[in-house]
């Protein structure tokens, strides 16, 4: 007689790719909000009065709680104790408070309440202070009542973080787990990517910056990802009553329990390995598009298309590289391999890229790349606000006037020479095409100002040329683009080896505390290194008042450094797993869909 095997929810495909989707479309909108205001710093700038320490601030915030109130950690013994239902929806509005807060903090009902005076006489830290917390003297209140609500939605998001990657292995364990995990991140990718072209557009509707219109759809996308969570909760309720929670019914999770994870060689292994990884990439990407700028003296817009490669190309990758994970195995191996790709690149960037960069000139032409100190002339019966100062970098082929074009050329450095931007950005075949010369003269000035402001801009402006190259060549730009597709190869590798291989390392029902407590180191990392790559920068470039001229030389091997450190720990869990049989080289998916795990060390 046949013996019927009883099916549950999660072994019908459809189901468990539901499941998978309600998770993942949360996190994406979680992931848009958190870079919501990334590519609007200069319009924070111009109309908030945002500083780019005050924005250094706020965005640091997002980690802030995190890291120093171990709020990672107590979201991680929720996990465990409450279940993925109840975090899911926990993280979910938590995110929605935060992000709201956030939200009001820009509108003009706050600029006009009672907050904003609160705030500008209140959290005005000064020394030690001002420096690790959020908050410091003279932070506008709009930033600061902005940063709360950060911290507050950071707390949400990395919990969500860590509750997605527990509900994945409760419904693809033994399955295609690492493919799940893989598209849940790839779609993360693609969240940054279109958050960087959507939100801008959207806080220029109208040819004026309204920088909280983006936010404020950023938070209705936060309430659709709740309700996601919400619908999740009841497929998860239905799974669980079919598989039981044997694991809290025999041996419930006890806080104790926390001492098997941290006296776990191997779960510190994988951990430090973690934090290294994310390191090298995280703070990279704030650093990426002016290191390219810099480095092949190429305009802002190039070295945006280009390094908009990266994000999408590791979307694009990361899950074929699940599925192979899945049917064939080799996580420890495809650790290494990463890190070895994330060593060539960052070398690649510090040593090749400026060997094939343009060389630079005497004398300007049309076609090269200038960059200098640009400031308008004010007359009396100007404006009484301050002239527009920035550094500029541009070619003047890109001058929709010829004339004026032509007439930079032949030009040396340190020569002072009078551009007026109206004039260069009109084309005399299309005059009347005012926010075409608007948006070249928006780009002129490094978004200094608005569109609405560009347009009533009719002064003349002096330049002082300090440097001339020419344009990066087609080797150097083809380097640049190989070596970014190669890092975004890595930035598939690591992850999709590293996450579905903490379940082969820890108790079921420490999982939750596991992926809690890497996410932490994770953030402490995340939190430290742009403060040190911003302190190496400046060390490296004494006396460049240029942020278009710095040499990222030496912030880029520091780079390669925790990529050499992250290779060698990746060698060291190869070993570990050799000799103790963890199975991170084993395929994922199993002939009986039974997950065999062999505890901790």
């Amino acid at each position: 007689m046949t013996q019927q095997v009883q099916q549950f929810l999660n072994d019908k495909k459809w189901v468990r790719w539901s499941a998978l989707v309600l998770l993942a479309m949360a996190m994406f909108f979680g992931y848009i909000f958190m870079d919501v205001l990334s590519p609007l710093q200069s319009a924070l700038q111009i109309t908030k009065e945002w500083t780019p320490s005050a924005y250094g601030h706020f965005a640091g915030s997002e980690t802030f709680l995190n890291v120093f109130v171990f709020f990672l950690i107590i979201a991680g013994i929720i996990l465990d104790k409450m279940g993925v239902r109840f975090t899911a929806i926990l993280s979910g509005t938590v995110m929605v408070i935060g992000a709201a807060i956030n939200y009001y903090a820009l509108t003009e009902s706050f600029a006009n309440g009672p907050l904003q005076s609160f705030f500008t006489n209140h959290l005005n830290f000064t020394g030690f202070l001002g420096d690790i917390t959020p908050f410091f003297d003279k932070m506008p209140a709009s930033a600061k009542f902005s940063a709360i609500g950060f911290m507050i939605f950071g707390c949400g998001v990395e919990m969500a973080g860590i509750t997605v990657s527990r509900g994945i292995v409760k419904w693809f364990a033994g399955k295609e787990m690492a493919l799940a995990m893989g598209i849940e991140m790839a779609l993360a990718r693609v969240g940054v990517a279109v958050v960087f072209i959507g939100s801008p557009l959207m806080a220029r509707v109208g040819q004026s910056w309204v920088v909280e219109r983006s936010v404020g759809f950023a938070v209705l996308l936060l309430i659709i990802g709740l309700i996601s969570f919400i619908a999740y909760s009841f497929m998860d309720k239905k799974l669980e009553k079919q598989i039981g929670n044997t694991e809290e019914k025999d041996d419930p999770f006890k806080v104790s329990d926390l001492k098997h994870i941290f006296s776990s060689k191997v779960f510190w292994v994988v951990a430090i390995l973690c934090v290294l990884y994310y390191s090298a990439i995280f703070p990279f990407q704030k650093y990426a598009a002016n290191m390219l700028q810099c480095t092949l003296g190429i305009s802002v817009q190039a070295a945006s298309l280009t390094f908009a490669v990266f994000p999408l190309g590791a979307a694009a990758i990361t899950p074929f590289l699940g599925n192979y994970l899945d049917k064939k195995g080799k996580g420890a191996t495809m650790l290494i391999f990463g890190a070895l790709l994330m060593i060539v690149c960052h070398l690649t960037f510090a040593i090749g890229l400026p060997a094939l960069r343009g060389n630079d000139l005497s004398m300007t032409n049309t076609e090269s790349i200038i960059s200098g100190t640009i400031k308008e002339i004010k007359g009396d019966s100007d404006s009484q606000a301050d002239p527009i100062v920035t550094d500029v970098v541009f070619r003047p082929a890109h001058f929709y006037n010829p004339e004026i074009a032509q007439a930079v050329s032949g030009k040396t450095v340190g020569e002072t020479i009078t551009i007026n931007p109206r004039a260069a950005f009109t084309d005399p075949q299309d005059a009347n095409d005012t926010e075409k010369t608007a948006e070249g003269i928006v780009n002129l000035l490094n978004n200094e100002v608005d569109f609405k402001h560009a347009l009533n801009i009719n002064n003349d402006f002096q330049l002082t040329i300090n440097r001339i190259q020419e344009p990066a060549n087609w080797l150097g730009m083809t380097v640049a683009f190989l070596a970014i597709i190669l890092l975004g190869i890595s930035f598939s590798l690591v992850p999709a080896s590293l996450w579905p291989s903490v379940p082969k390392l820890v108790d079921g029902k420490l999982l939750g505390s596991a992926y809690a407590v890497i996410f932490w180191i994770q953030n402490i990392g995340l939190y430290a290194f742009p403060m040190i790559i911003g302190g190496v920068l400046m060390a490296a470039n004494p006396g460049v008042n240029n942020p278009l001229n710095y040499n990222y030389t030496w912030p880029m091997l520091l780079f390669a450094s925790l990529g050499i450190l992250a290779l060698i720990f990746g060698l060291i869990l190869k070993a570990i797993d050799a000799k103790r049989h963890y199975g991170l080289e084993l395929p994922n998916i199993k002939v009986d869909d039974k997950v065999e795990t062999d505890g901790m060390e």
